[in-house]
């Protein structure tokens, strides 16, 4: 298994700023860089609002991380997955499927 993590991704995790104003904004900051498999799962198309969208989706695995939540996301380069789900797999510690939809809000 780990021969197949080849590609190099970021886990980023939200971040609240202060605007200076009582507010804050969002964004978002590294957690770590892994070595990650990218495998693609399903593809759908769906006319909404007068307008088609693409859903993607993903399961990406990588080293075992006891730090990871389905509020992070995972970037490759400009391409974004989103973390809807992951598992432990075998549940011994050493792999998680993080379960995404590539191209999901930013």
């Amino acid at each position: 298994m780990i021969g197949k993590l080849r590609e190099r991704v970021t886990i980023e995790q939200p971040t609240r700023a202060s605007d200076g104003q009582g507010g804050y904004t969002e964004t978002w900051s590294t957690l770590a860089t892994v070595w990650a498999a990218i495998k693609p799962v399903t593809a759908r198309e769906t006319y909404f609002g007068h307008k088609l969208e693409h859903r993607v989706t993903h399961k990406i695995t990588i080293r075992y991380r006891s730090d990871i939540a389905i509020q992070m996301r995972i970037a490759q380069g400009t391409r974004y997955f989103q973390i809807h789900g992951y598992k432990n797999v075998d549940e011994r510690n050493r792999f998680l499927e993080l379960l995404c939809e590539e191209g999901a809000p930013s």
